[in-house]
């Protein structure tokens, strides 16, 4: 295993999305002003596609999915309310807002249309946009079984087999994996529970340790199950006073760590 490449900000990050070609995206926030920006990487060679992208709303926006390479984002109704609104959709390839739509509100997205909805006095009405162009291909009054059915089917087709996320239950691993990270961590003082994944002949885990300063420290290690030999062992978060989860994940021969709340590094599997 090898450093492929790394991000690291001076704003907070706050998503990690990988689309269906590869592609990197990264969402970051300043705790300051609360602006968003928008980072795009070729996962593949770690290419910079854009960097420090903004829209317009540079505050009240998120991302809703990513399809075909093309993001939808939203914009929130209020400050205060957890509603979204809008659809904005950007092409990756072009770095354009290809088009916009101010009348509906994203649902989710199937088969090359945009499953959206307008909210009445009680119930909402369904319609789908085509992905590419936003025209109206369907209006589905407030067909609602149809619209959870077809949701329903989308998400199951959904595949998330190449991700490998940590797990917290160590007595659920597999028995080389139980042993490493027992020897490994038994000469420190632990705090809170270890989170573990294993891919291939690796056994990767994250765990927080007690300093005599009361504060914490949050490590990442990867090892070898065949040969026991430590690949990586590095301090990802210092001076911590909470418990941190989700530092790591894995996707196809990519370990993904996160390091403090504005890096991220990217080692690679070979």
């Amino acid at each position: 295993m090898k450093k492929h490449f790394g991000f690291k900000s001076d704003k907070q990050i706050f998503r990690i999305l990988i689309t269906e070609t590869d592609k990197l995206v990264i969402e970051t926030r300043d705790t300051n002003t609360k602006e968003v920006s928008f980072h795009c990487f070729e996962l593949n060679d770690g290419k910079s596609i854009f960097t420090d992208l903004q829209l317009e709303e540079k505050i009240w926006l998120g991302i809703e999915a990513i399809y075909k390479d093309v993001i939808y984002f939203h914009k929130f109704p209020k400050p205060d309310m957890p509603g979204h609104r809008e659809i904005i959709a950007f092409d990756i390839a072009s770095q354009k807002v290809i088009w916009q739509n101010d009348s509906y509100a994203f649902s989710f997205v199937h088969q090359d249309k945009v499953y959206c909805f307008t909210q009445g006095f009680e119930e909402r009405f369904f319609y789908t946009l085509d992905y590419l162009t936003g025209e109206v291909k369907e209006d589905l009054k407030n067909d609602y079984s149809l619209v959870n059915s077809i949701r329903s089917e989308a998400e199951g087709e959904k595949d998330w087999s190449d991700y490998i996320y940590p797990e917290l239950n160590l007595i659920s691993a597999d028995a080389v994996t139980y042993q490493i990270i027992k020897q490994f961590t038994e000469g420190f003082s632990l705090a809170g529970e270890i989170e573990w994944a294993s891919s291939k002949d690796l056994s990767l885990f994250s765990f927080h340790t007690k300093e005599k300063d009361e504060k914490l420290t949050n490590r990442f290690a990867v090892i070898s199950k065949s040969s026991g030999e430590t690949i990586l062992f590095e301090t990802i978060n210092e001076n911590i006073t909470a418990l941190l989860t989700d530092s790591f994940f894995v996707y196809k021969n990519y370990v993904f760590v996160l390091k403090g709340k504005n890096e991220v590094e990217i080692q690679k599997i070979d």
